[in-house]
């Protein structure tokens, strides 16, 4: 696929981006977290066109580890402000604590920040992946209103698409597998995880306009 194409599609998470600010001051602060991912995840995005059309692919890979982590942190802050932990600071600063000393160590041990962090790239999306699953079976237990109404459904949904093609895609990337898959088949993993992407980002734009209106008192921990 053309590196053009594959830019302006991961550009959707624009759509998130946008309809979040938007609507930032009005919505709900437990979604906080989600919003400042999607920008996040949409400057990553701009930076790695700009270091592909300059060569500079270590400064790219540098920052994709760094946000590796980030990307973790927010996930786990709204997870954390949804109560997946019972709403228990010290659980939710335990989990970022342990992941980034693991975040840590693997990258000084088998990156040195300047090659992809596979190891903590699968870690983290296996986690996300639980708490996602947790949290859906949670929702379809306690909440009455429509699920299709419900910003979390389609954010769990996402996470649990993206990441799980994540896996896949990384997994190859590990010296295990690295000399078993041949590049062909891996530049397809790539190519479709695009498309993977893009659907993704659109069930991300969806959850943006359904995050209820801002309550009366709510801690952003």
């Amino acid at each position: 696929m053309d590196s053009t194409v594959r830019f302006i599609l991961s550009l959707s998470i624009g759509i998130a981006v946008i309809i979040g600010i938007v609507r930032f001051r009005r919505i709900d602060q437990s979604y906080y977290p989600f919003i400042f991912n999607c920008i996040a995840a949409l400057s990553v995005e701009i930076l790695n066109r700009i270091w592909d059309v300059t060569d500079n692919r270590d400064a790219f890979t540098f920052v994709l580890n760094v946000f590796s982590y980030v990307d973790f942190f927010f996930f786990l802050w709204l997870f954390h402000n949804w109560g997946l932990f019972n709403r228990k600071k010290s659980t939710f600063i335990a989990i970022a604590s342990v992941f980034f000393v693991i975040w840590l160590v693997t990258n000084i041990i088998f990156s040195n920040f300047i090659n992809n962090n596979n190891y903590f790239f699968i870690l983290y999306a296996f986690a996300l992946i639980f708490f996602s699953v947790n949290t859906f079976n949670k929702m379809v237990v306690h909440e009455r209103s429509s699920i299709f109404r419900n910003p979390k459904f389609w954010i769990c949904l996402g996470v649990i698409i993206f990441y799980s093609f994540f896996i896949v895609v990384f997994t190859t990337g590990l010296s295990l597998f690295e000399h078993s898959m041949s590049k062909p088949f891996r530049a397809e993993l790539w190519a479709i995880s695009v498309y993977s992407n893009l659907l993704v980002n659109i069930l991300y734009a969806v959850a943006v306009i359904w995050i209820p209106r801002k309550k009366s008192f709510t801690s952003l921990f």
